[in-house]
């Protein structure tokens, strides 16, 4: 074979190495592929992660904006405003909007403002993200007039003698949700049937009777009402 046939040869071996490559590459285990998470660098320290505020927007109305979230191993995850006060922990997943940013709780400060949200990150053996070297982003939180107010759920179905857990939520007039002051929350149910507790605060919950039936609670803030319904029943 003379010299040309074996240059030719091995530009051919080589171009089909890279196609090769190139093919694997794509499906490595870890690699995110949700767009959603191409802002993210392609090299991450697995326990530290990354987190973007509402798709890295400079300004949110929304005290609870959508969270992009990346930690190559995680298994739970929790948040902070301050890096020192945090959210119990949840499941880890890549987009979270549960975390309100500005209700004065979890280490965040009630209101408008320069908001940073921390994430701290847990494998299945218990190792943390470095406390020295946290993810966090920065947004600037302007807050709305306060509209109107929503217990979530608006509705469950729960068996006899069991518990669960409502929220009372508060929104401007564009519905972004807006921070409330839990000290005007009040929680009552309906005839006295079943229990809640507390009864002040942004949450509750509610210990259903060993009666089935259908049951209401209500929430009020300042001079705002707002109710959910609760279907109990006998599970066989």
């Amino acid at each position: 074979m003379n010299r040309k046939r074996k240059i030719i040869l091995l530009i051919f071996i080589l171009f089909l190495f890279s196609i090769f490559y190139i093919g694997c590459e794509s499906i490595l285990p870890g690699i995110p592929t949700d767009s959603g998470l191409s802002s993210f660098p392609s090299t991450v320290d697995p326990k530290r992660g990354e987190i973007i505020i509402e798709n890295g927007d400079e300004i949110t109305k929304d005290c609870t904006p959508i969270l992009t979230i990346y930690s190559e191993g995680a298994a739970y995850m929790s948040f902070s405003g301050d890096g020192v006060t945090w959210t119990d922990w949840i499941e880890y997943t890549t987009s979270y909007d549960k975390f309100n940013i500005a209700n004065g709780l979890n280490g965040t400060i009630f209101g408008s403002g320069t908001k940073k949200v921390y994430v701290c990150f847990k494998d299945e053996e218990g190792n943390l993200s470095p406390s020295d070297k946290l993810a966090f982003d920065t947004v600037e939180y302007e807050m709305g007039e306060f509209f109107s107010v929503k217990i979530s759920p608006r509705e469950v179905t729960i068996p006899v003698n069991s518990s669960y857990l409502f929220t009372l939520h508060g929104y401007d007039l564009k519905l972004n949700e807006v921070p409330l002051d839990g000290s005007k929350v009040t929680w009552t149910e309906c005839c006295g049937v079943g229990d809640l507790s507390p009864t002040t605060g942004l949450s509750t919950t509610y210990t259903a009777p060993s009666v089935p039936g259908k049951r209401k609670i209500t929430a009020h803030y300042n001079r705002l009402g707002t109710e959910a319904t609760i279907f109990v029943i006998i599970q066989y």
